[in-house]
């Protein structure tokens, strides 16, 4: 939609004409633009109509900002000749602004901000040469020549006049008195159509009185949180505080992730931009050792797409994962929260973890038990660094939960989007493991980006792999571990059973069970539950059922394996979890473990 200044913006000063409609029109778009106060900056407009009033202009009103320029109606005249139209006298001088940022995008700004007013007279205070069109430059250690400048500034500069501070933090070094005189400049000035624009690294270089005359400006994104273009100064904060974006005046905005849930609400696109703000910001200012992401993108808008290249991510799933996926996350966050209990009693250090779901109700309708995990983790004491973020459709929530700041995102936040999280990998420790992978997938595989099943290699798990007397691996889920699975025969639990239906390892794992053993002579190994028994032995014996099992075995296991079975409801460690067992070999689920586990080849 156009602007309404739009035809007028850039115009050298003189004269415009306007019919009665497009004035009307160009004034009431003019009154609806947001405030940016009027003492720090003009663009003049003197009218002379014979009836102005009826086309909305009162003499004094204050329209607005448009692309660094201020706009006012300085006079309107009752009594002068009536014209065919509305002729409008065009004024235009830049307003009083800080541009924050590396030196290179804040050269660039003011490039294009002083050429787009050509008929104006900057006066620079800096040092070394610049390509910008100044007419005169003046270096602060020449404390006689800057306080000339700054003299008449204060007393004579003409309008039009542009006084440069480039580089706050420089100049303000040599001449203590520098804020003083530049803030009764700012503030006075534009009176006389004199600015002030000051160009610094980082926002707190600008002093707070001389702020409220002018207003901010990030260069981009890095210069909105202080990072310099090659990152050497990423990581910079130690609390849970990053920019999210622009007030009205141009000053940061920020996030102080402070309150144990937080809600950020709107369209698609719209939450989008915000939480891109605020996880980007919070990444590049927070080191992965202090400051952890969890991601639940449950309606696959997107919102979180590429973010999880970054060390910070510790998981980003959607709504595509599977049910056993959800389930494993799910059971590995409440993990998280017992194993950050015994960090916090014994006074380790942890990061904290900000758990951040899109559309959360999706999440609870397809997991039930997500609503609990979630109450508990938004519950959970602050000294445990737990955080939730909401965002999307409306769920149940505590009742104070604090507001999103409003501010308008950096202008290159996309473009950041596709380029921080890479540039991020290898500059800090990775995120803590909350869930792995399905054992199916690799047990090597302990990353938590969920890489699809078919890149991901599946090398055999071997004994040659494993400490001596193990025979495979146990996934724990809320423990967050694999663990190795060591039989463990006792004169109380004295036997074991590997059942499955056919093709499912139970052979194998008995020659892997007696490549591991002892003394073979206090063991029976029967491929079958029919042969003759020795009841002054350890048994061990393969089935097809569990009701093949003797019931003496079945009442005294100090290990089995239940592989997958013809009637998953047949199982004697959860029907639910022997459905997902794998139709592979050496997979199945642990006694006494009742845990999902996988069976070395001998």
């Amino acid at each position: 939609m156009p602007r309404p200044f739009d035809a007028l913006h850039g115009r050298e000063r003189g004269n415009a004409h306007l019919d009665a409609a497009a004035g009307r029109d160009l004034f009431e778009g003019a009154q609806a633009q947001p405030d940016g106060g009027g003492e720090c900056g003009s663009f003049w407009l003197v009218s002379f109509a014979s009836q102005p009033r009826e086309h909305g202009l009162h003499g004094g009103s204050h329209l607005g900002w448009v692309d660094g320029f201020g706009w006012h109606v300085a006079h309107i005249s009752e009594g002068a000749v009536a014209l065919p139209g509305l002729l409008v006298y065009l004024w235009a001088v830049i307003r009083n602004f800080a541009v924050v940022g590396p030196g290179q995008s804040t050269r660039e700004r003011l490039t294009a901000a002083l050429a787009a007013a050509p008929n104006i007279s900057t006066y620079r205070i800096g040092r070394g040469a610049d390509p910008l069109p100044v007419s005169a430059t003046f270096d602060p250690s020449d404390q006689p020549g800057c306080r000339t400048l700054l003299d008449w500034f204060e007393r004579g500069a003409p309008s039009g006049a542009v006084l440069l501070v480039d580089d706050w933090a420089l100049c303000a070094g040599y001449d203590p008195e520098l804020v003083g005189s530049v803030e009764w400049i700012a503030a006075f000035g534009p009176g006389r159509g004199v600015q002030v624009v000051v160009t610094a690294r980082n926002w707190a270089d600008v002093p707070g009185r001389l702020r409220r005359h002018l207003h901010g400006e990030a260069a981009d994104f890095l210069g909105l949180h202080e990072i310099e273009p090659d990152l050497s100064n990423k990581y910079q904060r130690d609390d849970l505080k990053a920019a999210v974006g622009s007030s009205a005046r141009g000053w940061p905005v920020y996030l102080d992730v402070n309150s144990p849930v937080s809600v950020c609400a709107g369209p698609a696109a719209e939450r989008e931009q915000k939480l891109l703000s605020a996880l980007l910001g919070l990444m590049i200012t927070h080191s992965s050792k202090d400051l952890n992401f969890g991601l639940f993108d449950m309606k696959n808008v997107g919102v979180f797409d590429g973010l999880d290249a970054a060390p910070h991510v510790a998981f980003a799933l959607t709504g595509e994962a599977d049910d056993e996926t959800l389930e494993r996350f799910c059971v590995g966050l409440a993990g998280e929260l017992d194993r950050r209990q015994r960090l916090a009693r014994s006074g380790d250090p942890f990061p904290a973890l900000m758990v951040c779901a899109d559309s959360a109700e999706v999440l609870v309708d397809r997991v039930p038990g997500y609503e609990r995990v979630l109450d508990a983790l938004a519950r959970a004491d602050r000294e445990l660094g737990v955080y939730l973020l909401y965002s999307g459709d409306v769920v149940s929530l505590p009742s104070e939960v604090p507001a999103w700041p409003a501010a308008t995102p950096p202008y290159d936040l996309e473009e950041w989007a596709e380029l921080l999280p890479d540039m991020l990998i290898g500059s800090a420790p990775p995120a803590h493991v909350l869930a792995l992978p399905p054992q199916r997938q690799s047990h090597a595989d302990v990353t938590l980006k969920m890489v699809p099943p078919q890149r991901q290699s599946q090398p055999d798990l071997t004994l040659k792999m494993l400490p001596p007397g193990a025979i495979g691996l146990v996934d724990d889920p809320f423990a967050q571990r694999r663990d190795v699975l060591v039989p463990a025969f006792t004169e109380e639990l004295r036997h074991g059973a590997i059942v499955g239906r056919p093709g499912t390892g139970k052979s194998t794992t008995l020659r892997t069970l007696a490549g591991v053993l002892g003394d073979p002579g206090r063991y029976q190994l029967l491929d079958g539950p029919g042969e003759p028994l020795d009841p002054q032995r350890h048994i061990v014996v393969t089935a097809r059922t569990w009701d093949q099992v003797p019931p003496f075995i079945r009442n005294s296991l100090a290990f089995a394996v239940e592989f997958r079975l013809d009637d998953p409801a047949t199982s004697l460690v959860d029907p639910a979890q022997a459905a997902r067992v794998p139709d592979r070999p050496g997979f199945g689920l642990s006694l006494p473990h009742r845990l999902p586990a996988q069976i070395a080849l001998p």
